[in-house]
């Protein structure tokens, strides 16, 4: 018998699919299921229990806002979205870099060295620079 795609389905099929309940996958089963087909480079790092608790909060985040998962461009556009505060909560962030602003005069290659040695500072301290 060859399969018809357009025949009718069976009532008592229909049925059965009806009364039995859909089993909704957790974010966490769908992850480890799905493991395999993840780039190299994911893999290694949800080794890491951390990495991996956060990589799964944040699919959690976008299952919630109703991104879906097959969409590439979803997913880009929520990450877009939420990168300032993803970055926030990450944790050992690295802290803000901040300029360094000299206080006091600026001494000068002929200058007596600061140091108290009674050199001139190119001579002395700064002999390195």
């Amino acid at each position: 018998m060859i399969w018809n795609p357009f025949k009718k389905k069976d009532a008592s099929a229909t049925r059965a699919a009806a009364e039995k309940p859909a089993k909704k996958e957790s974010i966490e089963q769908r992850i480890e299921r799905e493991l395999d087909s993840l780039p190299a480079i994911i893999k290694g790092k949800l080794k890491d229990p951390e990495i991996k608790k956060r990589f799964i909060d944040i699919a959690k985040r976008m299952e919630k806002d109703g991104v879906d998962f097959k969409s590439i461009r979803q997913m880009k556009k929520w990450m877009k979205e939420h990168e300032a505060e993803l970055r926030s909560e990450q944790a050992g962030a690295p802290a803000k870099v901040e300029t360094v602003v000299h206080e006091g005069p600026k001494i000068g290659r002929n200058d007596p060295c600061p140091c108290g040695s009674g050199k001139k500072y190119k001579k002395c301290c700064g002999a390195g620079k």
